[in-house]
């Protein structure tokens, strides 16, 4: 019987055992698996290029050349503010002061003034902050202004006509420069005739100092009778 309750006793170990081995071995595999993330794709954004719209207009257009005309550029349909924004072919005095520039507002307005007649093709390509491009143009239509014509432009006439030219003096200065000669002059003569006054007063005074710096003259011996 004590054969008996001992191999019994081994039995159930060996099952416990078992169990706790398969335990062990099953928390193991949650353990690693739990530990391991998933890799996950990177997020695409996929779009088609153009995602935003944007929209070009001049007002007037027609314009004559040398009067101002207003540029509106607009960005609708989305679009991340801002907007990086490049712009050819421009009319002469219409070119944005730096290329590309870069604008936080989906409308803008830019007053411009074109100086030379022509038909200009303006061309605008922009991306937005999260990088989609779209881009646009239109026509700027620029006439001879009312003044004449302004750029490549030629003509023909004839005429005649006689004169004279060369440098003239005006008369005002020239009456500055008489009276400052005639003041020139008397200037010129009051000086010799004080240099002269001088040299003659001094003359003369050394002729007084020369008078008495010389000896009193003796008199002559008095002449007596013989004794």
């Amino acid at each position: 019987m004590f054969g008996t309750a001992d191999e019994r006793a081994r039995r159930h170990r060996s099952v416990l055992a078992a169990v706790l081995i398969v335990l062990l071995l099953v928390g193991s595999a949650f353990g690693i698996l739990g530990s391991i993330t998933p890799t996950k794709a990177p997020s695409i954004r996929l779009a088609a290029e153009g995602t935003f719209t944007v929209s070009l207009s001049f007002s007037p257009n027609p314009v004559p050349a040398g009067t101002q005309t207003q540029i509106s550029l607009s960005f609708t349909n989305g679009g991340s503010s801002p907007f990086t924004v490049w712009v050819n072919g421009s009319a002469p005095g219409c070119a944005p002061p730096t290329q590309p520039f870069t604008t936080p507002n989906y409308t803008n307005n830019f007053p411009c003034t074109p100086s030379s007649s022509g038909s200009y093709n303006v061309y605008i390509d922009a991306i937005d902050n999260s990088g989609y491009k779209t881009s646009t143009s239109n026509t700027l239509t620029v006439s001879t202004g009312n003044g004449g014509c302004t750029s490549n432009c030629g003509g023909s006439g004839s005429g005649n006509g006689s004169g004279s030219g060369g440098f003239a003096i005006p008369d005002s200065l020239v009456a500055t420069m008489f009276m400052f000669v005639m003041i020139f002059f008397a200037g010129l003569f009051a000086l010799a005739g004080g240099v002269i006054a001088m040299a003659v007063l001094i003359s003369r005074r050394l002729r007084q100092l020369t008078q008495a710096m010389k000896p009193p003259e003796q008199a002559p011996p008095e002449s007596k009778p013989p004794s």
